[in-house]
């Protein structure tokens, strides 16, 4: 039985599983994870230069009072208004930053860390404020889509080319969504259609035989808006694996490790009359790439992501408005080679929700209910569940002083209740002043992995439950930002993988230990002298309460920051991404450092004319060695040339 370190290095003891579940498991709990940022290209940055260390951009720029967040608070909420971290990336932004893959774009985000297992497609685990990976809820157009088993999202195949805008929500939301929200939320939404349908398409090509292509139609026509878009992604890539991946268990496979990406989503919303739409919602993308587990033979895994949802939104009257939602998703992960295995999870889930504006604030009423089946070459004691919640919410503004609060009851099958619940304050003390602070509560539900795995099975194991406190002081004038976040974030009852004293070579997963996460973000933001300056700094204790020890792959200061400038029809800018030193484990449970690292990417885009835009981008402009997971590779110096075609 392999007691090695799992793919994704989610955790730091010995692989729980064997070695067939090796290959399928891209993020099984070790406890937590570091964290990272990002700025945006949006004006962000008179920096202090002593914070930081500048990195690739993003979207973290000078909120403005117009911009609107839905996933803070599960309705449209103005920035501005927000009493929680938030950053929200748009369109634009995707493409300025030329990040190739989701989770890069995350990477490049205030306080958020990813580790990857090697180049496109690999297994990749997201941080947010050094909260283990399955500790953050994904969303994508407000359908949640997730492995049953592993109790995480594949965000590497989620195309860039789909989206049109990414909302994060850091800090504690289970009263919002319910389970696994113990880091925060990050959803995902489509593009969609508005105004006169237009066409758009995109081309490029890049280092290790890379070829990326995205093309679609989105408008609306009289009462129906309407979107259909498809993207491409394919590369030859590079050995995943290093010498640093050699074990007892056997040699890295030198080999080239390509991966194969393609994907659409679809929308359509009719207004049946004033206040009244009905919405259909697809996204699907399938997904094959190549990993080794063996060292004489290739291994793949087909993945396939998807989500369906029909919605009809009804005002009701002129302070009721009522959301009904159907929704379907599947995950589906079928790996051939040494270790062959299947895992298939299916939700269905009914949502009601309303919303109520009332002369003292507005207040929000919704029930869930969700089905998740699994289905697997395993045979697994049991292999569905159902989850039935009642939630509230409400936020309210009077005169310089604004307050959040929700609470929410999960009722789950397998485990029983949990009630969560948060509540927020702001003072608007000054012109462009806010000050927040923030109390929360989370808890994470055990996996089918967790509670019924066979031979690792522990089917009294509980939920890891979170207790969160955080404050912040924010100025936004114009085109110049500035903020400071502090959080403290304490787990419990964290489910950790021990051996297993009945079953030799065997792991087994028990509530055992606690941990702490507490830190705090600086970022900033300008414009000087015709140039757009971003930077953000993140400092990070992540550590096991009990031991003292911290915790593996976060380190405990990282930061970046971006300059960019318009030069007639160029826009050429700078990025750097720099992360201090992080503990981590070899495949046989050694520790070992992860040295400290900064990468230097820079970008051009050429307007050809109004709706034409050639770019170029170079990352890891020095070359730089460095990895983000033990024993595995990432990209050199890489280029990437390309074309996009965008009707204004």
């Amino acid at each position: 039985m392999c007691t090695g370190v799992s793919r994704g290095g989610d955790h730091d003891t010995a692989c729980p599983l064997c070695c067939a579940l090796r290959a399928n498991l891209p993020a099984l709990p070790y406890r937590f994870r570091g964290v990272s940022q990002m700025f945006a290209r949006k004006p962000l940055a008179a920096l202090i230069a002593l914070a930081i260390t500048p990195a690739a951009f993003a979207a973290t720029v000078p909120l403005q009072a117009e911009e609107v967040v839905v996933t803070a608070t599960r309705t449209p909420t103005p920035v501005s208004k927000v009493l929680s971290d938030v950053t929200v990336i748009t369109r634009e932004e995707i493409e300025e930053t030329g990040a190739t893959q989701l989770t890069e774009l995350l990477a490049r985000q205030p306080g958020i860390e990813v580790a990857s297992t090697g180049g496109l497609g690999s297994n990749a685990s997201v941080f947010i404020r050094g909260a283990n990976s399955d500790h953050t809820v994904i969303l994508v157009d407000g359908v949640r889509i997730v492995s049953g088993t592993l109790g995480t999202t594949a965000l590497q195949h989620i195309p860039l080319e789909l989206i049109d805008r990414v909302e994060i929500l850091r800090g504690p939301a289970s009263s919002l969504y319910g389970a696994d929200a113990i880091g925060g939320v990050i959803q995902v939404f489509t593009r969609k259609g508005s105004g006169a349908p237009k066409f758009h398409a995109s081309l490029g090509f890049g280092e290790y035989g890379t070829v990326e292509t995205g093309a679609g139609i989105n408008g609306k026509v009289g009462d129906t808006a309407f979107g259909l878009n498809l993207s491409h992604q394919s590369t030859n890539g590079f050995s995943a694996q290093n010498a640093g991946a050699d074990s007892k268990w056997g040699k890295h496979n030198p080999d080239r490790d390509a991966y194969r990406e393609t994907g659409y989503s679809a929308y359509l919303s009719h207004t049946l009359a004033p206040g009244q739409a009905l919405t259909a919602r697809a996204f699907q993308t399938f997904a094959n790439n190549e990993f080794d587990s063996d060292p004489t033979r290739q291994d793949e895994t087909k993945t396939r992501l998807a989500g369906q949802s029909i919605e009809s939104r009804n005002q009701l009257t002129d302070n009721w408005t009522s959301t009904l939602r159907f929704s379907h998703a599947q995950d589906k992960q079928d790996t051939s080679g040494a270790y062959p295995s299947l895992y298939q999870t299916t939700q269905n889930e009914w949502t009601w929700q309303n919303d109520f504006a009332t002369s003292l604030g507005n207040v929000q009423l919704g029930v869930d209910h969700r089905q998740q089946k699994i289905d697997s070459s395993k045979d697994y004691a049991e292999t569905d569940k159902t989850v039935k919640s009642v939630f509230a919410g409400y936020q309210g503004e009077f005169g310089q002083s604004l307050l959040q609060a929700s609470v929410r009851n999960d009722d789950d099958s397998l485990y029983g209740n949990k009630t969560t619940g948060q509540f927020g304050y702001g003072l608007r003390f000054a012109e462009g002043w806010l000050a927040r602070a923030a109390y929360g509560t989370a808890f994470k539900a055990p996996t089918f992995n967790q509670r019924f795995y066979p031979g690792s099975e522990n089917p009294d194991i509980r939920p890891e439950t979170s207790r969160n406190t955080e404050a912040a002081l924010e100025w936004n004038r114009g085109v110049n930002m500035a903020s400071l976040t502090w959080f403290r974030n304490q787990v419990e009852d964290l489910i950790e993988w021990a051996p297993n004293p009945a079953r030799p070579g065997w792991s087994l997963p028990s509530n055992v230990s606690e941990a702490r996460l507490a830190g705090y973000t600086l970022e900033a933001g300008t414009q000087l002298a015709g140039f757009d300056l971003s930077a953000s700094a993140t400092w990070l204790d992540a550590r096991n309460s009990e031991t003292g020890q911290r915790l593996v792959r976060r380190a405990q200061r990282f930061a970046s920051a971006n300059v960019s400038r318009m030069v007639g029809d160029w826009t050429l800018g700078g990025s750097v991404q720099a992360s201090g030193e992080r503990l981590d484990k070899d495949p046989d449970g050694k520790r070992k450092i992860l040295p400290g690292y900064a990468t230097v990417n820079l970008y051009a885009d050429l307007k050809l004319d109004a709706e034409w835009t050639a770019t170029a981008r170079v990352e890891n402009v020095a070359d730089r060695d460095y990895e983000t997971a033990y024993g595995y590779n990432t990209a050199g110096r890489t280029w990437f040339v390309g074309v996009r075609y965008q009707p204004k």
